[in-house]
């Protein structure tokens, strides 16, 4: 019966489970799309001209520029490209002005800087086709003194094959043999201007590039854009050909701008053929650039995300941004604002016709992170030990997992009145002062100088390859004689429904008059309030609730930031971050599964067992080992016989008839198995006699006497029942009666 039950009850479960699952659910709300914060450039291309290119060469050159140009991450971003080659005869420019500055912030401003850059030419000797360096350095310094309300970085790129060459260019002088040494004091000057204009210049030469004349172009300039990372540092490079152009020149692109760049995929596409490449985004990057080189503008692209959902071209989908460019020229790419980590998949199919070409994708990427920085102690005395601890946070939530952490650098220093800066050691060991091992957070203890004073500051930094490095200040006093309040927060991170709650308290020591605290929440988005805005403090010792309330328009995925108490000046006296997962209700075809797989679990532990205690049970109760004896008079031999039957229930009835046990079904005494070594006896009127137990007969209604014999106690052996042994039976030996009932 149990058994029979239990499977109906999962048939039903599982029934129920499947058309709920058939129910469409309802999509979680997004996130708010935050302002970008990627820093933005003022980036400078000069693409040499000159006759010693072939028309290769200048394809690859263009290529590298639209790369430049469909690459950058931030829509505040300007681009220009500046094609070079020399003044040689009146009328001749050494400078062409192909693309002028440019925003980036529409798909049409990229597209537009793709078709302009179509204009880069090879020069004829009319022209004036030799290399004229002094000259693209002076103009891309002019394009970089123009006024900029955005303080953009400020870069050039120098793409060029040959060495500096004006020996016939009568601007630098009268005397061809010196032209070439007053064109390079020229550049000498520039190069001491973009250093105080803070310009990096990175050139990138092939062919018969003079790799010392590009060195002094990248050390001359501005050479500490990324703080202390190596890769940042401008760097001249010489490739073989112009066909390593392209990479070479995305990577100065991504090293300069402080972005990170993956490793390229290339294959060849034939004809009429549909090839995919594979490239990974990483769970850091908050904004990136699929940068494809399809060479033919017939090329279709398509793209596919971690997921494996073809995202759009331009426009939203799961709280990712994406905006496409140079779909109609030979270099393509799709911007993507908080991109979905992970393997993404580039589609490229060739129409038939279009001859075999060799295509490639690459990953340029930013984490726009920002740090985030809390001491245990707000306010800490002169000679106590504070924990400063700093984690990273991108646009949607705290970074936790160490891998993504792998390559960044987590400092702190700590500055103030009467004492001298001291760097703080921060580790995530899960030792010392650090809470737990790899959960994202870094910390380092640090004692406060006996000589501290007044004023007291920490910076928390982040820096690493793909990092646009953040600095947070922390600001704070030291604590006088007149502070005699702490407090602790206490927050656990939890998972929460949107519309849900998260609980905590604020442990108080208040040894003044009882005060009223403030609370607010820093670097939380507006999705998570908080219940109460004041709590009290009074004398002595107290605990406070704490409450953040998720809005029921909260998006999924984690919320973090910090929740602060300040005392009546408004000073910090503690402070916690909080770490919110916020999780949509579980569907009720999940719920409905989950409960038919702890019931599964349940029964696969439980039924054993019920099933040997329900035997143990049966076999308790069964009374086919009792053998019932009639007397007609104590002490003789009985006069009839009748032994339980086999396997029908634990109860049995009979009746007496002439002297004799005859077996009934439902009607007559009924004879069951009771507690110990009884038998229960019970009349037909429905009366309950005396417990029968093996030797001690009881009276019959009817005048006689009812024994039992019980196979059971007597270990299952054959014995005669009532024998010499006892005093109430006969020493005659029992003669068989017609009565004996041996069913």
């Amino acid at each position: 019966m149990l058994v029979t039950t239990s499977l109906r009850f999962l048939f039903a479960l599982t029934v129920t489970a499947a058309v709920t699952a058939a129910v469409a659910l309802p999509p979680t709300a997004a996130h708010a799309a935050p302002p970008s914060d990627v820093k933005p450039v003022r980036v400078v291309v000069l693409v040499d001209e000159s006759g010693s290119l072939k028309d290769q060469d200048v394809r690859r050159e263009r290529a590298a520029a639209q790369l430049i140009a469909l690459s950058e991450l931030s829509p505040q971003s300007q681009v220009a490209v500046v094609g070079f080659g020399s003044s040689n005869a009146p009328g001749q420019s050494a400078v062409d002005i192909v693309c002028p500055l440019t925003g980036v912030e529409t798909a049409q401003d990229r597209e537009s800087l793709s078709r302009c850059v179509e204009k880069l030419r090879l020069r004829g000797s009319g022209e004036g086709n030799d290399t004229d360096h002094a000259a693209a350095l002076e103009q891309a310094l002019d394009i970089m003194g123009k006024p900029d309300d955005q303080q953009r970085a400020k870069i050039v790129f120098l793409l060029t094959d040959g060495v500096l060459d004006v020996k016939n260019s009568p601007q630098y002088g009268a005397d061809a043999q010196a032209r070439n040494a007053n064109a390079q004091d020229q550049i000498t000057r520039s190069l001491g201007d973009a250093k105080q204009g803070q310009v990096q210049i990175w050139p990138l030469g092939f062919g018969a590039a003079d790799k010392s004349a590009l060195d002094a172009f990248a050390a001359g300039g501005w050479v500490q854009p990324c703080g202390d990372q190596k890769t940042a540092t401008p760097t001249a490079r010489v490739v073989a050909s112009s066909a390593d152009v392209e990479r070479s020149l995305l990577e100065a692109f991504a090293y300069a701008r402080c972005a990170g760049i993956e490793k390229s995929v290339t294959d060849s596409l034939d004809a009429g053929a549909t090839i995919d490449l594979k490239v990974n985004i990483p769970i850091i990057a908050t904004d990136g650039s699929i940068v494809v080189v399809k060479r033919d503008k017939r090329i279709q692209v398509a793209y596919f995300d971690p997921e494996n959902t073809q995202v759009p071209k331009q426009g939203e989908l799961k709280e990712s941004t994406f905006q496409a460019a140079g779909e109609s020229g030979p270099v393509e790419s799709l911007r993507i604002r908080n991109p979905l980590p992970g393997e993404w998949v580039i589609r490229l199919t060739s129409p038939p016709g279009v001859s075999r070409q060799d295509v490639s994708a690459t990953v340029v990427w930013q984490g726009a992170l920002r740090a985030s920085i809390s001491l245990s102690n707000p306010r800490p005395r002169p000679g106590e030990q504070v924990n400063v601890r700093l984690r990273l946070q991108t646009r949607t939530g705290t970074i936790t997992d160490p891998a993504a952490l792998e390559g960044l650098r987590f400092s702190a220093r700590m500055s103030g009145d009467g004492f001298q800066e001291v760097p703080v050691e921060l580790g995530d060991t899960g030792e010392g002062a650090d809470r737990a091992q790899g959960d994202g957070e870094y910390s380092g203890p640090i004692v406060i100088p006996a000589t501290a004073t007044g004023a007291l500051s920490f910076v928390g930094k982040v820096t690493g390859p793909g990092v646009a490095g953040d600095e947070r200040p922390y600001a704070t006093r030291i604590a006088g004689p007149a502070d005699r309040l702490r407090a602790q927060v206490e927050l656990t991170p939890a998972t929460v429904e949107p519309g849900g709650t998260l609980a905590g308290a604020v442990r108080i020591t208040n040894e003044a008059e009882p005060v009223q605290l403030g609370l607010r929440l820093v670097d939380v988005p507006g999705t998570v309030t908080l219940s109460a805005q004041r709590l009290q403090a009074p004398t002595g010792s107290s605990e406070q609730p704490l409450e953040l309330r998720v809005g029921s328009d909260a998006g999924e995925g984690e919320v973090s930031g910090m929740v602060q108490v300040l005392d009546p000046a408004g000073q910090v006296v503690a402070e916690e971050f909080v770490s919110v997962d916020v999780q949509p209700p579980t569907p009720l075809w999940q719920r409905a599964l989950q409960a038919l797989l702890i019931l599964l679990l349940v029964l696969a532990v439980a039924l054993p067992f019920l099933l040997a205690r329900r035997r143990a049970r049966r076999r308790a109760a069964d009374p086919s080992e009792l053998t019932l004896h009639l007397f007609d008079r104590l002490g003789e031999p009985y006069i009839s016989r009748l032994q339980a039957p086999l396997g029908e229930g634990p109860e049995f009835t009979f009746e007496v008839r002439d002297g004799l046990l005859v077996r009934t079904y439902g009607t007559g005494y009924a004879v069951r198995r009771g507690p110990g070594r009884t038998v229960l006896v019970r009349d037909p009127s429905g009366r309950e006699l005396d417990p029968l137990s093996p030797g001690q007969p009881i009276a019959l209604p009817n005048g006689m006497y009812l024994g039992v014999d019980d196979g059971r106690a007597r270990g299952g052996a054959e014995q005669p029942a009532y024998g010499p042994a006892q005093p109430y039976q006969s020493r005659t030996t029992h003669r068989p009666m017609p009565g004996d009932d041996l069913l």
